[in-house]
């Protein structure tokens, strides 16, 4: 693959989702990706034992290093190289800005105003180094009444209405899982604005700060209700599964545990394709399924019909009778299914990469191939303050005394001693 930002170097100082998938997505295409935890503070993905063996490899939550081996924190830190740093000490600021001087772009997601507040926003940061990018993605963006917010994905999923959206008819929000879609439009949104302001940096030779708002970012993927409300009139309300005017469109349960299968039908024809596949039964034939407006009408009724047919079918066979007629349908998948896709496996997208602490396992791979098959990820998901003794004494030029003072000064470390 086409190592597109090679020789460019990022500072990653997002946690979480949107932030870290964002930077990798940057090391993926060949950027030097240099991520900085905070130290002491443990990271927020960091996740040190606890009641729940939930997200920790092989279940364990008191196992060694448990911070290295929280999944929610090494499923979106790959190509990156790991460093702690303690940025409220002043020792910490000072090596923090030599990494800023031989860096093309620092990353930021803190609420509005906290670079600043650490004395490393911006304006400081151009006198560092004049060309620098910063890209800055707090909740809300760096401007605005609510700019000091903190948020995590699923508060912009509130936000937004999104959360309101995914529900069904006749439940409240109360009800409706947590998704963190938002996260996932965040982290693309940061790598499109740094491919953009580095483009603007190579043509005219000038920095600039980019502001990016997630929930700015995620909004257009809503066009639909809100435009229906300006146009119409309609407030929008959950739906669940279905469609305002596609019918039948909706899950439907398989035989097996927690089996399902979504069928949409948008036209007549594929409405007959369906029927026929459904060995052409008496109830299609009633006149209220005759046409889309009248299944449309009728759907309670006719999604009774329809899972009594797929219920005691296999999904995977239901989906490919249903292809091959013609009609759109597809099996949920959960992660067992996708490991063993054999579109995916073709494709390699999931990559076994070796870890220091947790061994190897199957990750999600890239998003894209540049000219040719996708490389293997260069450096796995880093264990904390692993690549200490490499970013400040091989890229800084520190001594090993010098990074030692660093350690026994509490500046920087590879264990994490305080806990939240």
């Amino acid at each position: 693959m086409n190592r597109a930002l090679r020789g460019v170097t990022v500072i990653d100082l997002t946690e979480v989702w949107a932030g870290p998938m964002g930077t990798s997505l940057l090391g993926d295409l060949g950027a030097t990706v240099i991520k900085v935890e905070s130290f002491p503070r443990v990271p927020t993905t960091r996740i040190v034992g606890g009641p729940a063996a939930r997200g920790f490899t092989n279940n364990d939550a008191a196992g060694p290093r448990p911070w290295d081996r929280a999944a929610i924190h090494n499923m979106a830190n790959r190509n990156k190289y790991g460093v702690t740093l303690n940025l409220a000490h002043p020792r910490g600021l000072e090596v923090f800005e030599s990494l800023a001087a031989i860096t093309d772009v620092v990353c930021e997601a803190y609420a509005a105003g906290a670079m600043e507040r650490l004395g490393v926003g911006y304006q400081r940061m151009k006198e560092v180094k004049p060309d620098i990018v910063m890209v800055s993605m707090p909740g809300w963006g760096v401007q605005g009444p609510y700019k000091g917010y903190v948020s995590l994905g699923s508060g912009i999923d509130g936000f937004t209405g999104h959360h309101a959206l995914r529900g069904y008819p006749g439940t409240d929000p109360t009800v409706t899982p947590v998704a963190q879609h938002a996260d996932a439009v965040g982290a693309v949104t940061l790598a499109f604005a740094v491919l953009a302001a580095l483009y603007h940096r190579n043509r005219t030779g000038e920095g600039q700060w980019v502001d990016v708002s997630q929930v700015e970012a995620f909004l257009p993927h809503l066009g639909r209700p809100f435009m229906d409300h300006v146009m119409n009139g309609r407030p929008f309300t959950p739906a669940g599964n279905r469609d305002d005017h596609m019918a039948p469109h909706g899950c439907y349960p398989c035989s097996g545990d927690d089996s399902w299968v979504a069928i949409t039908v948008s036209s007549d024809s594929q409405w007959r394709a369906l029927v026929r596949v459904m060995g052409d039964p008496d109830w299609a034939r009633d006149p209220a399924f005759s046409d889309a407006l009248s299944r449309h009408r009728n759907q309670d009724l006719l999604d009774r019909h329809i899972r009594e047919w797929t219920g005691s079918r296999d999904k995977k066979a239901v989906v490919n009778t249903l292809q091959e007629a013609g009609v759109p349908a597809q099996a949920v998948l959960d992660d067992v299914d996708l490991y063993a896709d054999p579109h995916l496996a073709a494709r390699g997208f999931f990559q076994r990469i070796q870890h220091p602490v947790i061994g190897e396992h199957r990750y999600p791979g890239y998003l894209w191939t540049l000219g040719g098959p996708s490389p293997p990820v260069d450096i796995p998901p880093a264990t904390y303050g692993e690549h200490n003794r490499y970013v400040y004494g091989a890229l800084l030029g520190m001594s090993d005394e010098e990074v030692d003072d660093l350690e026994s000064q509490g500046i920087i470390g590879d264990e994490v001693v305080e806990i939240l």
